[in-house]
């Protein structure tokens, strides 16, 4: 059952990475962003977002402790970064809001965690990952995560173009002076 639950993972997280790489390198194509609420982009990728969320929760308890992790401070390390990482994901969603959070927001918000961070979703997302990779310590989940990481990365350059095209100056100005992800504050 885990060997069939991680290759579905793994199939979906590679056809999510194919479609960012097209959504990047072709303009005319529109992957994430979804389009808009009725889209086959839409459906197909919150469809494929929450069966990866899902397998990689099951990978974890089916895969326990199968890596090479086989220490007690796993345990409190993994819960640090859970807390961490909820409260990135729970400030931010509070400031986005649920209509932008699934990709068809139509405000520029720059308040809240968007003050420090262009992403903080997807950061709070890359340390809720790091956090189920310790504390499962399963090679599997290791793979998906990384993999799962890497779509966090490459989702704000499907995104920016779009936020450009659509908030213009507003955008630019914003971009020029908040990082990606996490940095030190840019000139004003």
């Amino acid at each position: 059952m885990k060997l069939i639950l991680f290759t579905t993972a793994l199939v979906f997280e590679l056809f999510y990475v194919l479609m960012f790489i097209l959504t990047i390198r072709l303009p005319s194509f529109r992957f994430w962003p979804p389009p808009s609420h009725r889209s086959w982009q839409f459906f197909i990728s919150w469809l494929i977002a929450s069966l990866v969320a899902v397998n990689f929760l099951f990978i974890g308890l089916l895969d326990f402790d199968s890596f090479f992790l086989h220490h007690w401070l796993r345990f409190p390390i993994a819960l640090l970064l859970f807390f961490f990482s909820s409260g990135i994901g729970f400030w931010s969603f509070s400031a986005l809001g649920l209509h932008a959070t699934i990709g068809l927001g139509d405000e520029l918000v720059t308040d809240g965690p968007y003050r420090h961070s262009r992403n903080p979703q997807y950061l709070g997302d890359i340390v809720s990952i790091i956090g189920y990779m310790i504390f499962t310590n399963s090679a599997m989940v290791w793979i998906v995560g990384l993999l799962g990481i890497m779509l966090n990365i490459l989702a704000p350059f499907t995104e920016e173009p779009w936020l450009e095209e659509r908030f213009g100056a507003a955008y630019l100005e914003y971009k020029r002076r908040v990082p990606r992800f996490i940095g030190l504050k840019k000139g004003k």
